[in-house]
């Protein structure tokens, strides 16, 4: 009889290890599925709200997200001028020449090409006149203040030879505003790609990248309407390609009728309104930053002609014609399946 009873007890004992066995199993497999879901997540940084959207089914995801923010906030640092040890302020404060980084040197010489490009349209030189406008406090300079600080005003005022980057006037003030959100996003894009995600989604305030999507051949990405933040003014297909969009609906104040907006025009010290919103999609967000700034600038008519001679890049430009409001994209802009959502816009082919 105790050997039966024995036999018994090992057969118990045998099932509750079987039992445990299979739930170890189970919860091992749901941790693991948990781990490998997809991971979407928003932070602060580079002054306006980044989401970061990775949809491949990773185990590191979370790894890798953590990695990406503290990337941007390494770039955040070093060229924004909130940081007084930033990159771009010892550059301010240095006297006549300064040695950079590598990649102080390649955003210096992309700002370059853009402003020769744009005749000057885009300028990081402009930082003097930025200053002079305080949007917390809506004030604005005077004429008098815009013409003294026009005279350190222009891309050919600095050079980079090398690794050593050279002013004319050591109070020449360089602001990377218009180009450093689209470079830091391409950063983080490029450390996506090296860890093997292809299906992903970087959104820095109007500064996108999308990579892939799992479900569908394209991503449907949404224009913000100019006038109305709530609504759409249209959307485009697109992937494995950068979309930024620019308004003078970001960072604006009105003043007696006028709204004074952050979009400077490097040659007038004054905010442009020969646009109200531009639209770039191009191969990088860099281009994309500087080219919204150059063509926002530009105007409508001399915008579109400079696109139409690029192969790579396409936009989408609305502005205010005696109070109604148009629009006009390139030439191959379409291609992009636009979708244009406010019926009241109206299309003007003849600035083309």
């Amino acid at each position: 009889m105790a050997l039966c009873f024995f036999s018994l007890n090992m057969k118990k004992r045998i099932i509750q290890i079987g039992f445990l066995i299979i739930l170890l199993i189970v919860i091992y497999v749901r941790i693991s599925h948990e781990k490998s879901k997809p991971l979407k997540e928003t932070r602060l940084a580079l002054g306006t709200f980044v989401t970061i959207d990775i949809q491949e089914k990773n185990r590191q995801n979370r790894e890798i997200i953590d990695s990406v923010f503290s990337i941007i906030q390494i770039y955040e640092k070093q060229f924004s001028l909130t940081y007084p040890k930033s990159e771009t302020n010892r550059i301010n404060n240095s006297e006549n020449s300064i040695l950079i980084s590598e990649d102080m040197q390649d955003i210096l010489m992309i700002s370059k090409q853009i402003s020769n490009e744009t005749e000057g349209a885009f300028d990081i030189t402009v930082g003097k006149i930025i200053n002079l406008y305080d949007f917390a406090n809506e004030t604005i300079p005077s004429i008098e203040e815009i013409d003294s600080a026009l005279v350190y005003v222009g891309y050919k005022k600095i050079s980079c030879i090398d690794s050593e980057l050279f002013k004319d006037d050591p109070t020449i003030f360089i602001d990377l505003g218009g180009i450093a959100k689209g470079f830091i996003v391409d950063k983080a894009v490029t450390y996506l790609k090296q860890k093997g995600i292809t299906q992903a989604v970087i959104n820095a305030g109007g500064d996108l990248f999308v990579m892939q999507n799992p479900e569908k051949d394209v991503w449907k990405v949404g224009i913000q309407h100019p006038r109305n933040p709530s609504a759409l003014f249209g959307s485009v297909e697109v992937r494995d390609i950068a979309v930024v969009t620019s308004g003078d609906y970001e960072q604006f104040f009105m003043k007696d009728g006028k709204r004074i907006h952050h979009i400077i025009d490097p040659q007038t010290g004054f905010p442009s309104y020969n646009s109200i919103s531009v639209t770039v999609i191009a191969p990088n967000t860099t281009i994309a930053d500087a080219l919204c700034t150059a063509l926002f600038v530009m105007g409508p008519e001399k915008a579109i002609k400079l696109v139409n001679h690029k192969d790579d890049i396409e936009a989408l430009i609305v502005f205010e014609n005696n109070g109604e409001l148009c629009y006009v994209f390139s030439n191959n802009f379409d291609k992009y399946n636009f979708t244009l959502i406010d019926s009241t816009a109206q299309f003007r082919k003849d600035i083309q």
